[in-house]
């Protein structure tokens, strides 16, 4: 039986605890002191699994990307075939569905990116793939729609949705997500 491959294991420890501290502290307050402590590693361990700080934040990144795309594919996959947007807007403001520490995460990487064009343009890709998904699900629902609607229904379910997940960031906002999920259904029946 083949051993583990310890590298790989560490690289993943490694990847969480900064993924933590970024959700923590942001992109600039994660440093390799506080990744090190929360993974539970000496320092010298992090550059000799990862790297420097910017290959440790482009691991994290491009695995924040793929992990994003690969759930929201699978999320688009189980919809229903009929009536695919009333269940995606019910899926995006249930709290069963919400995960507090992939909305830090993207919130600290958005923040980054006003710094960093190459981060700003993977983060605008994600976004924009992300909303391209879910106008998908309105021009299949609503088939006779115009293009400009759809796109226009689409990003207002969306820019409903990230308002409300970083608000719940603060607390439980049970009003907020009721309106943000009775302003999406009203978008959709618009068309």
């Amino acid at each position: 039986m083949p051993r583990p491959n310890l590298k790989d294991h560490r690289r993943s420890q490694i990847l969480d605890a900064y993924e933590i501290c970024v959700a923590r502290y942001g992109v600039e307050g994660a440093s390799l002191e506080r990744v090190a402590e929360e993974a539970g590693l000496a320092r010298p361990l992090i550059r000799h699994n990862v790297g420097n700080r910017e290959d440790l934040l482009q691991a994290m990144v491009d695995r924040f990307l793929e992990r994003s795309r690969t759930s929201t594919r699978q999320m688009l996959d189980e919809l229903p075939d009929e009536d695919r947007l009333m269940t995606l807007i019910d899926w995006f403001f249930d709290p069963r569905y919400a995960d507090p520490r992939l909305v830090l995460v993207s919130e600290a990487l958005i923040a980054a990116g006003s710094n960093d064009p190459k981060l700003a343009r993977a983060m605008r890709k994600w976004f924009r793939d992300f909303l391209g998904g879910v106008a998908a699900v309105v021009a299949q629902d609503y088939p006779d729609a115009e293009e400009g609607a759809v796109q226009a229904v689409a990003a207002g379910i969306t820019a409903a949705l990230f308002n409300f997940e970083s608000l719940t960031l603060i607390g439980p906002m049970t009003d907020l997500r009721e309106a943000s999920r009775a302003a999406a259904i009203r978008l959709a029946r618009s068309l």
